[in-house]
């Protein structure tokens, strides 16, 4: 399983260049680089792996962050900052598969743990958070202005519980893995409920999850 410190390593290394330049993250663009390759070669390769050209990845799922970042290594790339996804994240599927040399079944698949839904991630003593911030879900159509928010969270809340996620949520020592997020999910929304962050619905990234088919939700 992920440790506390690597399941908060990505969202901190992010919040640390906000804070300390006041930007957002720089184009991806511009972190690669290969022998004698222009910026426009760069682009090139990042479209030829799927990249968003021009800006950063942090609104893709982090699996998919790791296999276009895969992609980019095997055409010959390099970060300039030497940064490497697997060394932080080393039980993402495409880390675990790149390791072991071949694709994952599904059992092992299921097995891993799942980053992406923060109402599963463990509150560390002392982080001045509360399972108020972890809340993930709101009832669907429900409105997004922040006024709403708390409403929104105590309706949320008492069906969170009885889906399987841990009362008070962050009290779980490890997060869920991706089987088991992947049922609590769809109680969730077979109670008509939707996730704030739909990068956290474990069927929109691994759909060949058992029970996947009836748990993405309409876009």
């Amino acid at each position: 399983m992920l440790s506390k410190s690597q399941i908060i390593t990505i969202p901190v290394l992010i919040s640390s260049v906000l804070l300390l330049t006041g930007c957002p993250p720089s184009a991806e663009f511009t972190r690669w680089k290969r022998a004698s390759t222009t910026v426009e070669g760069v682009k090139a390769a990042m479209t030829e792996c799927g990249d968003p050209v021009g800006t950063s990845m942090v609104h893709l799922p982090i699996n998919d962050q790791v296999l276009q970042f895969q992609c980019m290594q095997r055409l010959g790339f390099i970060r300039k900052d030497g940064f490497e996804y697997c060394e932080i994240m080393k039980n993402m599927p495409a880390c675990v598969e790149e390791r072991q040399g071949r694709p994952l079944s599904l059992s092992q698949l299921e097995a891993l743990p799942f980053v992406e839904d923060e109402a599963f991630h463990p509150i560390k003593p002392n982080s001045g958070r509360d399972e108020r911030m972890q809340v993930s879900w709101r009832k669907a159509g429900a409105s997004l202005h922040f006024s709403v928010q708390v409403a929104n969270d105590s309706e949320a809340l008492p069906v969170m519980y009885s889906c399987g996620y841990a009362k008070p949520l962050g009290s779980n020592l490890d997060v869920a893995s991706i089987g088991r997020t992947a049922e609590v999910q769809r109680c969730m929304i077979d109670h008509g409920f939707e996730p704030k962050n739909k990068n956290m619905v474990v069927c929109q990234t691994y759909p060949q999850v058992t029970g996947c088919s009836s748990t993405i939700p309409p876009s």
